[in-house]
């Protein structure tokens, strides 16, 4: 009787050790190719300059007068400077829309600004408007929904996109304000180096 209880608890054991044993349990498996499929790859969203974008000057509701080099500009109250970039955008994937619009900080203070240089950045920002291939007109860091043709799918597609830029050096404006906001930026100069277009994408999709 003795005996018999031994032998199985021997064999329980080996059981157990069998089930515990790492890789020792076997057990019947396969695998299948799922067919039908293929690579995939990612789309695109790029921004390119066109054409050399352009400037014009203007007093007030004057005529628009172009502007060769812009760095030889010395703007005074009552001035407007009008950029006009021509961009391409190149887009391409299935369930792609983007926006664009000016840069945020587009006009910015010299890097060691001067009082002169931050009193003229504000005068500027502060009445500065783009649009968007002739759209409404909206301030710098706004963005604007520029869709994919309709049914484009994943076709690559080039959008022609027009930036118009009217940076505003108010006169006299609000009323009687004008020697104590415009007196100090005298000689003010502000950096034009971030004046940049931006594409953006967003969601939801607009597209089907």
């Amino acid at each position: 009787m003795k005996k018999t209880t031994k032998g199985t608890i021997a064999a329980g054991a080996a059981v157990l050790l069998l089930l515990g044993g790492g890789g020792t349990l076997a057990y019947w498996n396969d695998s299948a190719n799922i067919a039908g499929q293929s690579a995939i790859q990612a789309g695109q969203l790029k921004v390119a300059q066109a054409t050399a974008p352009s400037w014009k000057i203007k007093h007030q509701s004057g005529t628009e007068v172009a502007v060769s080099n812009i760095a030889t500009v010395r703007i005074v109250p009552g001035d407007q400077l009008i950029y006009t970039g021509n961009y391409n955008v190149t887009s391409q994937g299935q369930n792609l829309a983007f926006t664009v619009g000016l840069a945020a900080g587009a006009i910015a203070a010299p890097a060691t600004p001067t009082a002169a240089d931050t009193a003229l950045v504000s005068r500027l920002t502060a009445a500065t408007s783009f649009t968007v291939n002739g759209g409404a007109a909206t301030s710098a860091g706004t963005l604007v929904t520029v869709p994919r043709p309709t049914g484009s799918n994943n076709a690559v597609i080039t959008t022609p996109v027009v930036i118009t830029a009217t940076i505003t050096w108010p006169f006299d404006s609000p009323a009687g304000t004008s020697p104590s906001v415009d007196n100090p930026a005298q000689t003010g100069k502000v950096d034009l180096s971030n004046f940049a277009l931006t594409v953006t994408q967003v969601t939801p999709n607009p597209l089907p």
